[in-house]
């Protein structure tokens, strides 16, 4: 079971998920009838949206580095998680989603490496 201990998503290049694993949907608290088109930045706390946004973006860059970063949970607890995020485009054209894996973290290893252009 290849995402046993992870989650996959998939997201459009506006941020709203395509498809997300039942590990996802658990991790989030959010019911995985109900994630389908719900929006990554719903699971952003307000005063991090800017670092997420950036990440977002550069997550649509070929070969970005994995970061870890704060989501909130539905009910508003913080769980802290290692994204590593995939632009998907085909050989010779634009970037046109963007996959995911997602690894839940202990709090005590939250140290926070929001990803860079470089």
């Amino acid at each position: 079971m290849p995402f046993r201990d992870k989650g996959a998503v998939m997201l459009d290049l506006q941020g709203r998920i395509v498809f997300a694993s039942t590990y996802v949907s658990d991790l989030l608290g959010v019911d995985f009838d109900k994630i389908t088109g719900m929006s990554c930045f719903d699971f952003v706390f307000p005063e991090d949206m800017e670092a997420a946004k950036r990440a977002f973006e550069v997550n649509k860059i070929p070969n970005a580095k994995p970061f870890r970063f704060r989501l909130r949970r539905v009910d508003g607890t913080p769980i802290w998680a290692d994204i590593r995020g995939n632009a998907m485009q085909p050989a010779h054209g634009a970037v046109y989603a963007i996959s995911a894996t997602i690894v839940a973290v202990e709090p005590k290893s939250r140290k926070r490496t929001p990803p860079s252009r470089n």
